[in-house]
């Protein structure tokens, strides 16, 4: 089965996050739990019922994060594998490493979801220093990614504005890394979500909320440029390889043994080497001519009684 709306992924990730802070925002406003002046993002999820709003649906966020952030692995893979250059294997080595650094920036926002700041504030931090500190160097190699990939892959201006998005992530991240610590380093208040100018540290307390917004909405962004490129690929479900021991082929009612494609190796006598006779084939067998994987059919593997059938 091919699934050609891929871009739903990384346009229902575009929509949600925002989603999320904008919902927690105006209900921890309308219950009294934060003062509306710009508190930190994390603050407007704290108590119960935006906290349970808040860690659903961040919960969900990075969830399709993940999934786009492979999507997009797999769609710079296969373009550098059809298209062989110089710099081909260059930029797959950084692909690897963008997805292994987008997987954990997904993982600091589960962490930010489900570890709310006022039961345990270290966990936390760390996932929120994790989710944008990871998140910012994932989109500075996919910014790479994409001037090297055009134009087939993306346009030039859309990679001049992920390499404007990420200046602004750096700019922000470098901001609320610096002003945060010393906001409540001045800070001399009963209520850190309640933060009034009479409390200390004030306008770095601002500071720094206002550049959290920024950085967190700039990722948000730069997720989203996605979706234009991902309406041109499509994906297929993955084959499954069934390895079935110890049947008699002769009395199975084995659906392959009437077929004309069917094909029967006498394969090793033991598990381990049955198992690589039997990707060995697979691989040999997709790679033919008439195998029919470029239209959606494909190649069928298995084994009875140490034999591999074909299919």
């Amino acid at each position: 089965m091919i699934w050609a709306n891929v871009h739903w992924i990384p346009l229902a990730a575009f929509i949600l996050l925002p989603t999320t802070f904008i919902t927690t925002y105006a209900l921890s406003v309308y219950l009294h739990d934060v003062a509306p002046e710009f508190p930190y993002i994390s603050d407007t999820g704290t108590n119960s019922p935006e906290s349970c709003i808040f860690s659903q649906f961040l919960n969900i966020t990075a969830f399709l994060y993940l999934f786009t952030i492979y999507l997009r692995y797999k769609q710079i893979e296969q373009y550098y594998r059809d298209h062989l250059s110089l710099e081909s294997p260059k930029i797959m080595s950084r692909n690897r490493w963008s997805l292994f650094v987008g997987v954990i920036a997904c993982l600091g926002l589960s962490i930010v979801a489900n570890f709310q700041e006022t039961n345990l504030i270290i966990v936390h931090l760390i996932g929120a220093f994790t989710c944008f500190g990871c998140g910012m160097i994932y989109c500075w190699i996919q910014t790479w990614i994409s001037f090297k990939a055009y134009p087939i892959v993306n346009s030039r201006s859309c990679a001049i504005f992920r390499f404007f998005l990420c200046t602004i992530m750096t700019i922000t991240f470098v901001i609320q890394s610096v002003c945060g610590p010393l906001a409540f380093k001045f800070y001399d208040g009963d209520n850190p979500r309640k933060w009034t100018i009479k409390d200390g540290g004030y306008w770095l307390h601002i500071s720094a909320s206002i550049a959290e917004w920024i950085m967190a909405l700039s990722l948000d962004i730069f997720i989203g440029t996605y979706i234009t490129e991902m309406r041109k690929i499509s994906m297929s479900s993955p084959k499954v390889l069934f390895l079935v021991e110890n049947v008699n082929i002769l009395s199975a009612n084995y659906p392959f043994t009437n077929d004309d494609q069917v094909e029967v190796y006498h394969g090793s006598n033991s598990p381990d080497s049955l198992r690589r006779d039997i990707n060995s084939l697979h691989t040999n067998f997709r790679n033919r001519p008439n195998s029919g994987t470029g239209n959606g059919g494909g190649v069928q593997v298995g084994s009875i009684n140490n034999q591999v059938l074909i299919h």
